[in-house]
C-alpha cells in the first residue's frame, strides 16, 4: 500500500507540474471524487502535493467562519531504540520550547549557552561511557551497581545547569501557545503515539497563516530548552501512569503478546528517562520532521486553491530529503499459547484473552471492529453473573495501527474462584462462533452501531481530521473510505472466517490477575 501511495502521488505531482493550472484543478478534483458513489460515507478530501513531498488534505466547509489544522509526522515510538523508550514523546515537549525567531529575548546570546551546553553534555557522554563499569547495573533486582555516579560526573552536570539556568534568563516560557490564543486559537494540543506524532489548533479562518508560520518554525528550527527540567515532566506522567494498579500488568501483557514490535513498548522505562540525550533527540528530529515525511490537514473555512499558496510561501523553500528509515519489523509467527499469572490485591481479579490481528490496510483489520461490537452482547450474556466483559483493540495508548495490533478480551470476575471457569466461559464462546454463526440481525445492529458512530465523529470536525491523519501515516488517507466500507458490508460468515484462523490456541495470549497467596 505504501509503494501505491508513493507511485499516485508522483503522477499527481507530474500533472501539476506539467499540465498547467488547468488541468491542475481536475486532477486535484480527481483525487477528491475518487470515493465511491455506492459508499455510506462522504469524505470530500482534496490533496496536493508538494515539489518536496508535502503532503496538504483539505475538507472544505463554506461558511465556517474556524478552521481546524494539523500537522502529522510520520515518526514516533516504533522508531526509538532499546535503552531510549519515551525519547519520542519527549522530543513532542522538547518542540514546545520555541525557535530563534519564537521564544527567545536575545538569541545571539542564547545562541552560544546552548552550543556550551552541548559541549559539556558530549563530555558527560564521554564520562559515563570511561566510568561504564562502574556505573552499569549487573543484578537482576537493581541490587548491584558499583558507583552511582563520579565526581567528573557532578561537575559536568553542575555546569549544564549553570548555563542552563542563564540560557532561561534569555528566553520566554510556551511562545508557541502565547502566539496562538492571541488570535483566538483554541485546542492546542500535541500527541504523540507509536506511529505518529501530531500538533494541533483550531483557529479563525482568516487566521490560519499564523498556523502555517509556527508550524513551518517549529519543524524547521526548534530549540531543545530547559532539556533536564522537562525530562523530569515526563517522569511524573509516567509516575501517574504506574500508580494507576493496572497499569503493570497491561504493560506485562503488551509484552507477552508481542516480542519484536515496539508496539507493544510503554512510553519509557525508569531508567530511559535519564539517557535522552541532545544529540539523540537532535537527530529524530532532523531525520523525520521534513517535507517529505510531513502531512497538513485542514477542515472548516478555506479551500484547496486558496491553502496552496499559503502553505507553499512557508513550507515550499524547504528541500526535500532523504526518505526518513521506516518501521520494518515484524513479529514472529505465532508458534504457541502464552501465559501470564499476575498476583496482586489491588486489581480486580480478571480474565483477559488477546490474539493477533492484522494492521490498518490489511483487508480483515476492519471486519474486526463489526466483530467486537457484534460479539460484546453474546459474551457478556454467557457469562451472565460471572463478570463484566470488555473487548477492545488498545495496546498501550491506541486502538489501530499499521502493523499487526491485538484484540483484547477482558472478563472481569467478582469472586477468584470463578476465574477458572471464566476462562473456560470465555474460549469455549470464541470456539463456538466457528459453529454457530452470530445472527445475521445482530451482525447488521453491529454495523448500524459503528455507522452511527462515525456520523457523529464525522460531525467534529477535529475528530475527523485526526482519523484522516492517523490513517495517512499508517497506511493512506484513501485507506479510510475502503476501511469505512468494509465494515458496512461484513457478513456473519467474514466473522466465522476470522475465528478460524485468527482465533487459534498458537496465536493466543491469556493474563489471569490473581490475589497474592492464591
Amino acid at each position: 500500500m505504501t509503494n501505491y501511495r508513493q507511485d499516485k502521488h508522483n503522477k499527481t505531482v507530474l500533472r501539476m507540474r506539467n499540465l498547467g493550472p488547468a488541468l491542475l484543478c481536475s486532477s486535484l478534483l480527481f483525487v477528491a471524487d475518487a470515493f465511491s458513489a455506492d459508499s455510506n460515507y462522504s469524505l470530500p478530501i482534496r490533496e496536493h502535493v508538494f515539489d518536496n513531498g508535502l503532503t496538504l488534505l483539505v475538507i472544505e466547509r463554506p461558511g465556517e467562519s474556524r478552521v481546524v489544522s494539523k500537522i502529522f509526522t510520520d515518526m514516533g515510538a516504533l522508531n526509538e531504540t532499546p535503552g531510549q523508550f519515551g525519547a519520542a514523546h519527549f522530543l513532542e515537549h522538547l518542540m514546545f520550547k520555541g525557535t530563534p525567531t519564537l521564544g527567545s529575548l536575545d538569541w545571539e546570546r542564547e545562541q552560544g549557552l546552548q552550543a556550551q551546553i552541548q559541549a559539556a553534555e558530549d563530555a558527560l557522554e564521554e564520562e559515563k561511557n570511561r566510568a561504564r563499569n562502574d556505573l552499569r547495573e549487573r543484578g537482576v533486582f537493581h541490587d548491584y551497581q558499583h558507583a552511582e555516579t563520579t565526581p567528573r560526573i557532578d561537575e559536568l552536570q553542575a555546569l549544564i545547569d549553570s548555563l542552563n539556568q542563564q540560557a532561561l534568563e534569555l528566553n520566554q516560557e510556551g511562545p508557541m501557545k502565547i502566539w496562538y490564543q492571541a488570535y483566538g486559537g483554541s485546542r492546542l494540543t500535541a500527541t504523540t503515539e507509536q506511529e505518529y506524532m501530531k500538533f494541533d489548533l483550531d483557529l479563525p479562518a482568516d487566521r490560519v497563516e499564523l498556523f502555517l508560520r509556527v508550524e513551518a518554525d517549529r519543524m524547521e528550527n526548534s530549540v531543545f530548552r530547559n532539556f533536564d527540567a522537562e525530562r523530569m515532566v515526563l517522569v511524573e506522567q509516567r509516575l501517574g501512569d504506574v500508580n494507576r494498579p493496572e497499569t503493570d500488568f497491561r504493560e506485562a501483557m503488551n509484552s507477552l503478546v508481542g516480542r519484536v514490535s515496539m508496539v507493544y513498548v510503554p512510553e519509557g522505562y525508569a531508567n530511559d528517562f535519564n539517557q535522552y540525550t541532545r544529540r539523540y533527540e537532535r537527530d529524530l528530529y532532523e531525520r523525520y520532521f521534513v517535507p517529505n515525511n510531513t502531512t497538513l490537514i485542514f477542515i472548516g473555512g478555506v479551500t484547496l486553491e486558496d491553502m496552496i499558496p499559503k502553505v507553499d510561501r512557508y513550507f515550499g523553500h524547504m528541500e526535500r530529503k532523504p526518505e526518513p528509515p521506516r518501521y520494518q519489523a515484524r513479529e514472529p509467527l505465532p508458534s504457541a499459547e502464552k501465559r501470564l499469572t499476575w498476583r496482586s490485591e489491588k486489581l480486580a481479579p480478571r480474565v483477559e484473552v488477546r490474539f493477533q490481528i492484522p494492521g490498518v490496510g490489511h483487508p480483515d483489520r476492519p471486519l474486526f471492529d463489526v466483530l467486537a461490537e457484534s460479539l460484546q452482547p453474546a459474551l457478556q450474556s454467557s457469562l451472565g453473573e460471572l463478570g463484566s466483559v470488555s473487548i477492545n483493540t488498545r495496546v498501550v495508548h491506541t486502538e489501530r495501527f499499521g502493523v499487526p495490533g491485538s484484540i483484547n478480551f477482558e472478563v472481569i470476575v467478582r469472586d477468584p474462584a470463578d476465574l477458572e471457569g471464566a476462562e473456560d466461559v470465555l474460549l469455549s464462546e470464541l470456539e463456538r462462533l466457528a459453529q454457530m454463526p452470530i445472527a445475521e440481525d445482530e451482525v447488521a445492529l453491529a454495523r448500524k452501531r459503528l455507522r452511527t458512530d462515525w456520523y457523529r465523529l464525522q460531525a467534529d470536525p477535529n475528530k475527523l481530521a485526526f482519523q484522516i491523519g492517523h490513517f495517512q501515516v499508517m497506511d493512506s488517507w484513501q485507506t479510510l473510505q475502503t476501511y469505512l466500507d468494509a465494515r458496512d458490508t461484513t457478513t456473519p460468515a467474514d466473522i466465522v472466517r476470522l475465528v478460524d484462523t485468527y482465533f487459534i490456541p498458537r496465536n493466543r495470549s491469556v493474563g489471569v490477575v490473581t490475589p497474592e497467596g492464591a
